[in-house]
């Protein structure tokens, strides 16, 4: 597989430019979607777009929460989620389109994903578990278009940290992640804790660390908290986190899960989400920013606004589509009706 050095490859914002363009004089109705899937979504990144046909018929590489438990073990932890109009589907890439290594144990409750360029991309597991698990994996992909189709390559392995106590009870299911501004082929990660709110950031240098056989140990720095207002009614106050390097801003979903006590009151209530941003500009690829952020402690809580609601649905991924207005998104309900679907960012 071709890899490249950094974000900033032409192609790719070639391929920006025409879904931007073909947006020009279409409406709303034609640019947004919802339809129902069948597998829960714990996250979503870009993925490849049609270069025939309509121009909305772009897919996104999706990632499962699925364990290392009996009879699990062999679940596909990612799937590419294909548009076709007004419809879904999801079509999960098999376990031998993935190459785990030997020496470690397959993806265990993959929560996040995004992608770094092109060629690669960084999920991450949510938490460790007895002290294992705890990791974030770098993926390598066929960088042409319908790539995706022959599936990943896992080209290098980090741990979330060298000490898994540092990061007892975080568990965490949003990431986003930028090219820093270092010129270095360094790209800035931040990682968002569902039930705290907390935001730790680190920088990670794929094309030296694929040369490294074992696992690297990230030292994540608290760098901000964010919570969701309690008229929200949410129990997770990230889901998911994207950067939009277009607006300079922060996204996130907060939600309610049905199995979550956080809320005694709403016990019985539906799975429900809100989509919100930050109100104030986010520079995740300015390292004097992000290193401005963890110098002040890391406690200071970055202001929200909400963007979109749903309300009959626990939305667990989002992604930009392209360089446009538009975010897809896709639900982690615990059942096999989920949706799946694209919106207007306003």
């Amino acid at each position: 597989m071709r890899r490249e050095t950094n974000g900033k490859n032409p192609r790719v914002w070639g391929s920006i430019a025409v879904l931007a363009m073909a947006l020009v004089g279409c409406d709303e109705q034609e640019f947004d979607f919802s339809a129902q899937v069948d597998s829960p979504i714990s996250g979503l990144a870009a993925g490849d777009y049609a270069e025939s046909g309509e121009i909305y018929d772009y897919n996104t590489l999706a990632v499962f929460d699925e364990k290392n438990k009996p009879g699990d073990e062999n679940k596909p932890r990612f799937a590419m989620v294909e548009r076709h109009g007004s419809n879904a589907s999801v079509v999960p890439i098999d376990q031998s389109q993935v190459s785990w290594p030997l020496e470690q144990k397959r993806g265990n409750d993959i929560e996040a994903i995004c992608q770094l360029n092109e060629t690669y991309y960084l999920a991450a597991e949510s938490s460790f578990y007895k002290g294992d698990y705890g990791r974030l994996f770098l993926l390598e992909r066929e960088p042409s278009q319908g790539g995706l189709s022959a599936g990943l390559r896992l080209v290098a392995t980090y741990s979330q940290s060298s000490s898994p106590d540092e990061l007892d009870g975080i568990s965490f299911e949003g990431l986003a992640c930028a090219p820093s501004n270092d010129s270095d082929d360094s790209y800035n990660i931040l990682l968002g804790d569902r039930n705290s709110g907390g935001l730790y950031w680190e920088s990670i240098h794929p094309l030296q660390d694929i040369a490294d056989n074992g696992v690297i140990p990230l030292a994540l720095k608290k760098v901000g908290v964010i919570t969701a207002p309690s008229s929200w009614s949410t129990s997770r106050d990230i889901s998911d986190l994207y950067f939009s390097s277009s607006s300079h801003r922060l996204f996130g979903v907060a939600s309610y899960d049905p199995e979550d006590k956080a809320l005694d009151s709403k016990q019985n209530a539906q799975p429900h989400s809100m989509m919100y941003r930050t109100s104030h500009s986010f520079h995740l690829e300015d390292m004097a920013f992000m290193q401005s952020m963890a110098s002040s402690g890391g406690n200071e809580s970055l202001l929200i606004e909400p963007v979109h609601s749903f309300p009959n649905h626990k939305v667990e991924g989002i992604t930009a589509f392209g360089a446009t207005d538009g975010m897809f998104y896709g639900s982690d309900d615990d059942t096999t009706i989920n949706e799946y679907g694209l919106m207007v960012v306003k």
